[in-house]
């Protein structure tokens, strides 16, 4: 995790190097202050005058905003150089990965969990950061400067320091390898109370309605319970076994040490102002290292949280597989040939989503996608935009394999409107939802979009007009409203390629006629796929594929096909009853 970390920090190398300088410079100062009363004693057995003790008074007050002065640049460089702006880094690392990563690689993981462990994992690797840079360097230093100067007054005292700290950082480090197995089952609760807290706040309504409440808190509190279960035994090893062993060792150094002196000052090797000044330094060892084992402790419960962000920071990501970039003669065409597709792992016939599918849409075509749920429709439209690969089978868009295209060129051709319930909406105005795919859009360009998606008289009856900011995924507006926004969004968007799934499945009557009235204004010049369940939307379709069971079952005009009476005819007759 170290090397990783140390890797994904690379652009603030150059910072750290420069604040290792910095802090250097500050702790000689800090060790020449240790020596002041020292110096004050020895002055004071030679009997200098007293004009010499203005001056050494004078010198003092002058080492002293030098002294300040380091301090403050110390403090300034860890707050603006390390602590925000790495803080922005990480943030902006992680977010940057999620946009970067499929939609197979989204299937896999929760959001709650995932915006968790970025929140968690950003601060505690701040706090590893903050640790190192406020403490853990600076104490390195801080013993290593000290050992000089300790070396010279007493050299065994100097030694055995030296080897009480490799015994109680040994110590130190195998308690915290024996609290690891603790701290990590303490974190797959902490994400999974992640997700259940998101997860509550979501389904309020639902809670509400269903009367639930109280059983999602007994859910939190059985998280809550085996968190603190683990944290306790692994702060009662810490305490009860690896400190005690930490406290006889420095009381055991600090009692030979004792024995080194007294011989040093019976044989004249020592006198008192170098035993005071020996014994300032040997206490700042000492507390360095309790200093350094506490550091360790908080690094290494840190370190499980940091550790997952980078290990999710470094995840595969989708590789690129086309570079070509084109802007491709309206209207675009799409081709499937023998396409087979499974959503997790290798396609096989038991799991497959979709099975030998062979499908041309002509450019400008209008073709509808029919047939009962789960028959692998909207699964069409995610591997025609390449945002789930397929196992077997080709697939062209403009005559060319969605291979070849590089992924964002190939996407720019697609507009899409979702069904109800995948519609996404900002938190942001009605003005900035429908734009959002063209931030630039003006007024004028954003109402006709609106008009042709019949929104415009609702959003022109509100107080703020298209102003009105609609809430956490468009609460403020209801499943059909959704919908025309999404449809607005794509009709703005103005793509050559449009998807419209059950793109009117969630508003009135009313509304849906004065949507397939424009419809013939929306679709022109464009190449059209048309998801649906209302066979009434589909009429005016140049061609209706039939899908059952991952397979096309029937393909033709909506005559043709009542003709057949096979599947289609089933469905309509169904929906006129």
């Amino acid at each position: 995790m170290v090397r990783k970390l140390w890797h994904l920090l690379a652009p603030f190398h150059r910072i750290f190097l420069l604040f290792l300088i910095l802090i250097t410079a500050y702790e000689l100062v800090q060790l020449a202050n240790s020596y002041v009363l020292s110096l004050v004693v020895r002055y004071f057995d030679q009997g200098i005058q007293p004009h010499i003790w203005l001056i050494v008074f004078v010198s003092l007050l002058v080492f002293d905003e030098i002294n300040m002065r380091l301090d403050n640049a110390v403090d300034w460089h860890i707050i603006a150089k390390h602590s925000h702006p790495i803080y922005r880094f990480l943030k902006l690392a992680a977010i940057a990965k999620f946009l970067r990563m499929d939609i197979t690689w989204h299937r896999r993981h929760n959001s709650g969990t995932l915006v968790g462990k970025v929140g968690d994992g950003v601060w505690k690797t701040l706090e590893i950061i903050d640790t190192l840079s406020w403490e853990f360097i600076p104490t390195l230093i801080q013993a290593i400067i000290s050992l000089i100067p300790l070396l010279i007054i007493s050299p065994w005292a100097a030694i055995l320091a030296a080897l009480t700290f490799v015994v109680f950082a040994w110590i130190t480090v195998k308690g915290n390898r024996e609290k690891q197995p603790f701290r990590s089952i303490r974190h797959d609760y902490y994400e999974k109370e992640w997700n259940k807290a998101i997860e509550s706040v979501q389904s309020v309504e639902t809670n509400l309605m269903f009367g639930q409440q109280e059983r999602l808190m007994k859910d939190q509190a059985a998280l809550h319970d085996g968190i603190i279960n683990e944290a306790q035994k692994e702060h009662h090893l810490g305490v009860f076994k690896y400190n005690r062993w930490r406290i006889r060792i420095l009381t055991f150094a600090r009692r030979l040490i004792l024995i080194i002196w007294i011989v040093q000052l019976t044989q004249g090797n020592l006198d008192i102002a170098n035993l005071i000044f020996a014994n300032v330094l040997i206490e700042r060892l000492f507390h360095s290292f309790w200093r350094f084992a506490r550091l360790l402790d908080r690094t290494s419960e840190s370190g499980e949280g940091s550790g997952r962000l980078v290990n999710l920071l470094y995840e595969d990501e989708p590789k690129e597989t086309g570079c070509l970039q084109t802007i491709p003669t309206r209207p675009i065409g799409i081709s499937l040939k023998n396409v087979c597709f499974a959503y997790d792992g290798e396609y096989s016939e038991a799991d497959g989503a979709l099975h030998d599918l062979n499908l041309e849409i002509s450019p400008g075509q209008v073709v509808a996608l029919v047939g009962p749920s789960g028959a692998g429709k909207t699964t069409i439209r995610k591997i025609i935009t390449r945002l789930i690969p397929v196992q077997h089978g080709e697939i062209r868009v403009g005559g060319i394999n969605i291979n070849d295209w590089d992924g964002k060129q190939l996407l720019s051709l697609f507009s899409y409107v979702p069904q109800g319930d995948d519609v996404y909406i900002f938190d942001e105005s009605i003005a900035y939802n429908i734009a959002f795919p063209r931030p630039d859009a003006t007024p004028e360009e954003i109402e006709n979009a609106a008009k042709l998606a019949g929104i415009h008289d609702f959003v022109y009856s509100l107080k703020d007009s298209y102003n009105t900011v609609v809430g956490e995924r468009g609460v403020r507006l209801s499943g059909g409203q959704k919908q025309r926004v999404a449809l607005a969004r794509a009709i703005l968007a103005d793509r050559p390629i449009l998807i419209l799934d059950e793109a009117t499945s969630a508003v009135d009557s009313i509304t849906e006629d004065e949507i397939q009235t424009n419809m013939s204004r929306i679709l022109s010049g464009k190449t059209a796929i048309i998801i649906a369940h209302r066979l009434s939307t589909i009429k005016k379709a140049d061609k209706i594929v039939v899908m059952d069971q991952g397979r096309k079952v029937e393909e033709g005009t909506q005559q043709e096909l009542i003709d057949k009476k096979g599947l289609y005819y089933l469905m309509d007759s169904l929906q006129k009853e």
